[in-house]
């Protein structure tokens, strides 16, 4: 069996659009647009040159979820097809002209757009077309330096990280530190509303006493954001990862100087609290995630790219999104009962929410 055939293999497994009755139409769709996005990567290298450091990964990318697209279109109307993969490798030591890769865009495009004709006009078997593409696409790589091989495996580390066959929480980052160093594995925090002068503040408490600062929405118009702190405790529970609860807490791993610097210091609570405003921002447009059972992937790989040289990188989409959802679920609970109480259990990966209580009038 080849790489490629491999590879078409595991993709079967990750193809969440396969119980769509258009089908064939979306995954042609979606060929389309991973060509697009090969081709606006070359024309960007073209026009940026050196000025443009990020090119060589997001190139393979593109060419990996191209690929993706490719092998299941493949199975479906061409399972017979020839595909030869023994240029699949580049094998001089340079990029070719940018003229010269931006013309083989065009004519990958072209092959695509012969994809999309024959699925439009109801064909189902793409014995010329697919090998077509194929050729175009080898070319390209050539061309551009790709190896497609390694950009298949990359693709399918991808699609894994945010589909897998089962999910299963790793252990916690901290499991080898002391006790002290740890972030509690079971908490009881309560957010209490307050009235300061007809602006609505929240303070957060655990065993009656105060920690933290006194949250307001700090913007023009009031959007519940002084309940945010959640979405530390969510990323607590399923990642294990939340410098801002350390400092919160006072739990930061101090036995190992390097650590408390690089991953619990300053700078990760910086990236942590961007990455909250960001999944807000994205959230605010889609009622906060309200009946949501998952979030755009392009969420998920901007949070990616913040947390590249932190231990929180080697986690997995999934369970980001979880993370996600999960402290939005208990978000809306505390804005719509100005307030409660939020249960964390780390062991368990739960987060809990408990109504207030409220005094009889």
């Amino acid at each position: 069996m080849s790489w490629l055939e491999s590879y078409s293999t595991e993709a079967v497994r990750t193809d969440q659009l396969s119980t769509d009755g258009n089908h064939l139409a979306i995954l042609t769709a979606g060929l389309v647009g991973e060509a697009g996005g090969i081709l606006a990567e070359v024309k960007k290298k073209r026009r940026e040159r050196d000025a443009y450091p990020a090119y060589r990964g997001r190139l393979v990318e593109e060419f990996g979820d191209f690929l993706w697209y490719f092998v299941r279109i493949a199975a479906l109307t061409a399972p017979g097809a020839a595909l030869d993969t023994a240029g699949a490798a580049p094998t001089g030591s340079t990029e070719h002209s940018p003229n010269e890769s931006l013309a083989l865009s065009l004519e990958l495009g072209a092959a695509v757009g012969g994809v999309v004709k024959a699925v439009s006009g109801g064909a189902t078997c793409l014995n010329d077309e697919v090998p077509e593409v194929w050729r175009r696409l080898v070319a390209l790589a050539g061309s551009t330096q790709v190896d497609l091989r390694s950009a298949a495996t990359e693709n399918l580390a991808k699609t894994q990280s945010r589909w897998p066959e089962s999910k299963e929480y790793g252990v916690l980052f901290d499991d080898d530190y002391p006790e002290e160093d740890r972030l509690p594995r079971r908490l009881r925090v309560e957010y209490r509303e307050l009235d300061r002068g007809g602006r609505p503040v929240v303070v957060l408490r655990c065993n009656g006493l105060n920690f933290g600062d006194r949250l307001t929405d700090n913007i023009e118009d009031a959007d519940f954001y002084r309940y945010h702190d959640v979405f530390h405790f969510a990323y607590a529970v399923h990642l294990g990862w939340s410098p801002v609860i350390r400092h919160l807490l006072r739990c930061k791993r101090k036995s190992d100087p390097r650590v408390d610097e690089v991953q619990d210091g300053a700078r990760a609570r910086i990236i942590e609290e961007a990455i909250s405003a960001a999944a807000f921002a994205r959230a605010k447009h889609m009622n906060l995630f309200d009946g949501k059972d998952h979030v755009d992937f392009d969420l998920l790989k901007i949070i990616r790219e913040f947390t590249l040289g932190f231990e929180v990188e080697a986690l997995p989409y999934w369970q980001w999104e979880i993370a996600i959802l999960e402290g939005f679920r208990v978000f809306r609970s505390l804005r719509d009962n100005r307030g409660g109480h939020v249960e964390l259990d780390l062991a368990a990966r739960k987060l809990h929410y408990v109504a207030p209580a409220r005094t009889a009038s």
